[in-house]
């Protein structure tokens, strides 16, 4: 039997579900890389030594973690669509079930490992599984009246902050604690991993025990009839690009990705070479970086958007992001280094959502699925490019060097957005573009 929309202990199980697991996904984020390196750094293994020695690298260590940090995106990017078409025709509570699990599965193994090999497999196997936020996106929407569809959807983008901010700060407590010292030191074992475990598998809980079926049985068999040819991503691409000014925004889009993303996956190396930094510290880093997503989430975005055009918002969070980049790995701790992340945050929010905008005011609205499929497609190659190159060139130069590489690669970004077309106003964007463009940076 389908769910009925108004009723609160569904709309709450998805809640917690979602803010369960991105409180699990909050806690593994800061401190992967640095779990990596000390992996990598004690396993030993012939082929991983093999590798470092050819490259010639000065840190192999941070190879590697961007080795674990990309494994995962590059399954969720191959896996994300087709877990939401096999939601469309299986139904969305087994498909999240059984992503939760693997999540859990994917925790565990890394909290029980101290090899290279099983760390990797660990993270392919939770990005293949990893979907699961699309997919509560589209349970939420399946029983919501239209004018209700902003609220329901809020919901989400709610528990995504919720679960941003406590994560990393949740990492940090229990990677400082006594219990998580012992554990590591007698057993190899890694709480705050474990403990992310648990929290998925109690959302996969809450799924079989509160979650009814979203989807009826007749859009189930809609969706299971033979689909159009050509529907794919690569239709999306070719449609986005064949419109006036997408191509540039798309390039932006993949740009200003990739040098977030370069600084995203070496930042905890970064303050650990620097500050010697442990899982504990760079946890509550990442807890003051949701803090300020949050901020901007939560109210500076509409301010944004009602009273700066699109391209000068775009303009305008690309030159934040340019400047703030290079002097990270200079600024000294505390406050200079802390406040420089007031312009990185905010101005890759402030472009990711006028990026969107502008594109959905440029594109005609019978193309609007298309659009967002096509920029959906290159930000996660943002996300796979821009963490492999970033630790590569820490590894090869030094933790400063990915900055001013990132700082470049935004850079080029914004000289294309100069020639940025006017856009012909087709009506306001949604609340639920500026929330989904904000978490998009982060996801």
């Amino acid at each position: 039997m389908v769910w009925n929309m108004d009723s609160r202990r569904a709309r709450l199980a998805i809640f917690i579900t979602v803010f369960v697991d991105l409180l699990g996904f909050g806690i593994v984020i800061p401190i992967l890389p640095l779990y990596a390196e000390q992996v990598a750094a004690n396993s030993g293994s012939h082929w991983t030594n093999a590798v470092t020695g050819w490259m010639h690298l000065a840190s192999p260590g941070a190879f590697w973690a961007g080795v674990v940090f990309v494994s995962f995106s590059i399954m969720q990017f191959i896996a994300t669509p087709i877990l939401g078409r096999v939601s469309d025709r299986t139904g969305r509570r087994p498909v999240l079930w059984i992503s939760l699990l693997g999540s859990a599965l994917a925790y565990l193994l890394m909290a029980l490992t101290m090899r290279l090999e099983w760390v990797i497999l660990a993270r392919i196997v939770d990005g293949v599984t990893g979907g699961n936020i699309a997919v509560a996106q589209a349970a939420m929407a399946d029983g919501s009246k239209p004018e209700e569809r902003s609220k329901v959807l809020g919901m989400i983008g709610a528990a995504f902050g919720l679960g941003f901010v406590l994560g990393p700060a949740l990492a940090g407590l229990l990677a400082g604690s006594a219990l998580g010292v012992s554990l590591l030191q007698n057993h190899g074992w890694h709480l705050p991993f474990l403990v992310a475990a648990g929290l998925s598998f109690l959302a996969s809980l809450l799924v079989i025990l509160w979650l009814p079926e979203t989807l009826t049985p007749e859009l189930r068999a809609k969706a299971q009839a033979p689909s159009r040819k050509g529907e794919g991503r690569g239709h999306a691409l070719a449609t986005a690009l064949r419109t006036k000014g997408m191509p540039q925004l798309l390039l932006i889009a993949l740009l200003a990705m990739g040098g977030f993303a370069m600084m995203e996956g070496t930042f905890s190396l970064m303050a650990a070479a620097r500050f010697s930094f442990g899982q504990k510290e760079v946890g509550y880093l990442f807890a003051f970086i949701g803090i300020l997503i949050v901020l901007y989430q939560g109210g500076l975005v509409r301010v944004v958007a009602k009273r700066v055009p699109e391209r000068a918002a775009i303009w305008t969070g690309l030159i934040l992001m340019a400047c703030a980049l290079p002097f990270l790995p200079t600024l000294p701790w505390k406050w200079p280094f802390l406040l420089m992340m007031i312009p990185l945050a905010w101005g890759s929010g402030m472009n990711a959502t006028a990026t969107q905008a502008l594109a959905s005011q440029l594109t005609p609205p019978e193309h609007q699925g298309s659009l967002f499929g096509a920029m959906s497609a290159v930000q996660g190659l943002g996300r796979i490019l821009g963490p492999l190159a970033g630790t590569l060139i820490f590894a090869k130069w030094g933790f400063a060097s990915p900055y001013t590489a990132a700082a470049c690669v935004v850079g080029v970004a914004f000289l294309l957005a100069l020639s940025l077309p006017r856009p012909v106003k087709r009506g306001p964007a949604s609340p639920d573009l500026e929330e989904a463009a904000v978490e998009s940076q982060y996801l």
